[in-house]
């Protein structure tokens, strides 16, 4: 399926940083990353634009002149923004009130109707910024809950042309979503969009139920229609691209790090886990669950450890302080209990690492255990999937997890139930070859087939039908 070529523009909060990209590690290095790799085709393909802030701040806000950075067939186009503005809109809306929402921890949310403002402000000031840099004829697709009014401001621009919506994180069932008190105001803009897109069936399903019971009106199995608007609704599970990752497991260095690592824990078994430092990946009940493996099943004491690989995020929103704070005294009290001489059970690297690198501690894993409390995909599950030798190792898989719809063939787990996990983790270590490799044909054949090319056109594709349908209805 190929996706018609006309310009594609892409906006999001932050643009990648294909600069310093370059600058290090040379043209290909440009690539690497789950949305990044997913959109790059297309915007070569197109001479696309890529729009959102660039990560650069001012002391106030202020109208200087976009930044711009491009090379034969991608142009970024960014915003600075002030620190003001990073503050309330970033750190403070996006993050502390509609991400803990949409991800079904309203408890978490801290409302503030300045900092409610303080997002509308800056959707406003990225319509206006793009609306000068939009032709007839492009293809607009927003991604995430850090634009959700930028259709809306676009469209009272004056912006009448082909747009879409991503949302890569879940959308809560309707009374979680019910809490936010301009609720109704965020539907409302969501329907500016021709197309609304979202990671699994369960998504799209919440969000449907929550637009019927505030907004009314009907959906037929492809258009919501309401007295506010009609949009497209349709589901699209986002994948990767897993000859990268077999590429990068493969290489000369790739199969040296895997050695390295193999000696580093004495050729025990390895259970791996990869995450950003977040509340809502689930890393400290993951903590418990190998806690809870090595207390009922003595067995496996000296015989296997977690390598936790934790990148650092947000690190300045007190929840996320208070979650580092919890994983160091969990990695600290479980080592101390169980360490022995020449075995330490958690091995735990708190910092970023390349894909690369990642790919070649993949293919090394016994064990990857995928626990979120509640993940809009987790591609970490497909990578560790597409790294995987004909003698593979064993996916565990939170069923709070989008992945988890497609990935069938996993072992999927409750996450908040830590005996069941133990007791998953356990299945998996001890796992024939024969199952192990039944399973991973079945997830292999799901992650080889779900690319993220195919989700990139498929999208595409149906915007712009979307687009067309809206076109017909106009008077």
């Amino acid at each position: 399926m190929e996706a018609p070529r006309r310009r594609l523009v892409v906006v999001s909060n932050r643009v990648p940083n294909f600069m310093e990209q370059e600058a290090g590690q040379g043209a290909g290095a440009r690539q690497a990353g789950g949305l990044v790799s997913a959109l790059v085709p297309a915007l070569e393909e197109t001479g696309g634009l890529w729009f959102g802030w660039s990560g650069q701040t001012t002391p106030q806000r202020s109208r200087t002149e976009l930044r711009r950075w491009t090379d034969s067939s991608i142009e970024l186009c960014m915003l600075d923004l002030s620190v003001e503005e990073v503050k309330r809109y970033y750190f403070g809306f996006s993050n502390r009130a509609i991400w803990p929402l949409f991800h079904g921890f309203p408890a978490l949310m801290v409302l503030r109707e300045e900092e409610y403002r303080a997002y509308r402000r800056v959707n406003r000031r990225f319509a206006e910024a793009l609306i000068s840099e939009l032709r007839p004829d492009d293809d607009v697709w927003v991604h995430d809950y850090h634009l959700l009014q930028l259709g809306v401001e676009l469209h009272n621009l004056g912006w009448e042309g082909c747009m879409g919506f991503f949302l890569h994180i879940p959308f809560p069932a309707p009374e979680i979503y019910a809490t936010l008190p301009w609720a109704r105001q965020f539907l409302e803009a969501l329907l500016s969009y021709d197309l609304i897109g979202f990671h699994t069936k369960l998504y799209q399903k919440n969000f449907l139920e929550t637009a019927l019971l505030e907004l009314g009106g009907g959906f037929d199995g492809t258009y919501l229609r309401t007295s506010q608007g009609v949009a497209r609704v349709g589901v699209y599970p986002i994948g990767i691209e897993p000859e990268r990752f077999w590429t990068w497991a493969s290489t000369s260095e790739g199969i040296q790090r895997g050695i390295t690592l193999r000696k580093s824990v004495n050729d025990r078994h390895i259970v791996i886990g990869v995450d950003r430092l977040d509340y809502t990946k689930g890393i400290p009940v993951r903590l418990q669950a190998f806690q809870r493996l090595l207390e009922r099943f003595p067995s496996w004491r000296g015989k296997v450890c977690l390598v936790q690989i934790s990148a650092p995020s947000r690190t300045d929103v007190p929840e996320y302080v208070q979650q580092k704070e919890q994983v160091d005294r969990l990695v600290g009290n479980i080592n101390g209990r169980f360490s022995d001489h020449d075995w330490i059970p958690v091995r735990y690297l708190y910092r970023t690492f390349r894909q690369e690198e990642l790919a070649a501690i993949y293919r090394v894993a016994d064990v990857c255990l995928v626990t979120p409390l509640r993940d809009g995909m987790n591609l970490v599950a497909k990578e560790y999937i597409a790294s995987q030798t004909r003698e593979p190792g064993v996916l565990v898989l939170s069923r709070f997890c989008g992945a988890a719809e497609e990935l069938t063939e996993a072992l999927i787990v409750n996450p908040y139930d830590i005996d069941g996990t133990a007791r998953a983790l356990k299945e998996a270590l001890e796992m024939p070859l024969r199952q192990r490799r039944k399973r991973w044909e079945a997830l292999y054949k799901v992650v080889t087939t779900s690319t993220s090319q195919v989700w990139r056109n498929r999208y595409l594709t149906d915007l712009h039908s979307a687009h067309q349908e809206r076109e017909l209805r106009a008077p």
